[in-house]
């Protein structure tokens, strides 16, 4: 990258029941695939970049990082990729994650149901 004063700060852990602080704190997210964990960072506005597991079956976690890689929301890399994704990539190239309202949905499904809308 070659910004900055060189200091680097890694904040790591395995698991954590809530992670939207260190989220809300963090300059940068890497991340496995998992939808929430994409989708809280991606609401947070932070930069991710999602770390695919290969060893999946039927890899719809590829498939979703993969796509939203695509619509350029985050950056996605594979374990032996990382080092030069994060070497390579240009934060300002992101497009900022919008959520879309479900209401419409959840109306549709409510009437189908025979449920009062709201």
């Amino acid at each position: 990258m070659g910004r900055g004063d060189g200091t680097l700060q890694v904040d790591y852990f395995t698991f954590s029941p809530s992670i939207a602080d260190y989220i809300k704190d963090a300059s940068l997210v890497i991340s496995h695939a998992g939808s929430g964990s994409i989708f809280e960072t991606l609401r947070h506005g932070k930069p991710l970049i999602v770390v695919v597991n290969e060893d999946l079956m039927d890899n719809h976690q590829s498939e979703l990082a993969e796509e939203l890689a695509t619509r350029r929301h985050l950056f996605c890399a594979r374990p032996q990729t990382l080092g030069e994704t994060i070497q390579e990539m240009d934060v300002r190239t992101l497009t900022p994650y919008v959520p879309g309202d479900a209401k419409p949905v959840v109306s549709l499904i409510n009437k189908f149901l025979g449920f009062p809308d709201d």
